[in-house]
């Protein structure tokens, strides 16, 4: 059988029946209600299921004889390796993109930050992971980020701005929480992060002096009860002690 050609298929007429490719089994051209168009139908016996399938291609002539046909080899591939072609398409469609740590930062921005009232904070928030987790993590899907990559993220600021680390990990946290919800991946790392990273140096407490009681009496009777006018601060001082 001669393989279709443009000449024939710019001929088709509404009431035509489907012309075949002639080159690929099952591949036909179907008309539609307009002269000189129609649709591309893929027909096969599924290896799946046994059931007798149709697969669109397209329509004449937005998709070319010569594109039809290289899709229509394509499915005929898929075929001979056992596979259904519109089962694999189906999978395709329904597989889930996981988005990278930049561009989930940026959408889970989008989100919250309408209900933040402070703009410095709002335009805070983004700018701290641009600046000190998008270098390490932004190019990383979410299911593919590990404690280890959090930890070396947060290594450089961790013990010298740990004021910062610990703005940076706090946010890493909601970004990791807003995949984990939305099933991109299915833990958050960051919860781990602190068992692979020095203890933070804290500042010294510092107690305020304090008087011996047995002083006491005689610090109020001479400071605070004066014969001085009324003064709110001897009064807060006394309900202190």
């Amino acid at each position: 059988m001669a393989v279709l050609t443009d000449t024939k298929a710019r001929h088709i007429k509404p009431d035509d029946k489907p012309l075949p490719h002639g080159g690929i089994t099952g591949l036909t051209l179907h008309p539609s209600s307009v002269k000189g168009r129609g649709k591309w139908v893929f027909r096969y016996v599924s290896p799946v299921t046994q059931k007798r399938r149709n697969a669109g291609l397209g329509t004449y002539p937005e998709v070319s004889i010569a594109e039809a046909a290289r899709a229509a080899r394509i499915m005929r591939e898929q075929l001979a390796a056992g596979d259904d072609p519109l089962e694999i398409k189906k999978a395709e469609a329904e597989k889930v993109v996981i988005p990278t740590f930049a561009d989930a930062a940026r959408r889970v921005h989008a989100e919250l930050s309408p209900g933040w009232e402070n703009p410095k904070h709002v335009r805070q928030w983004l700018s701290t992971l641009e600046n000190y987790a998008f270098p390490q993590l932004g190019a990383k899907t979410l299911d593919s980020i590990t404690a280890a990559d959090v930890a070396e993220t947060l290594r450089p600021v961790w013990l010298t701005l740990s004021e910062t680390a610990s703005r940076v990990k706090q946010r890493i946290h909601v970004v990791m929480q807003w995949g984990w919800a939305h099933g991109f991946c299915v833990a958050n790392p960051v919860d781990v992060v602190d068992h692979l990273l020095p203890q933070q140096t804290r500042g010294r407490d510092e107690h305020q002096p304090a008087m011996p009681w047995r002083q006491l009496p005689l610090f109020v009777a001479t400071s605070v009860y004066t014969d001085e006018p009324y003064n709110v601060t001897r009064a807060l001082l006394l309900m202190v002690i």
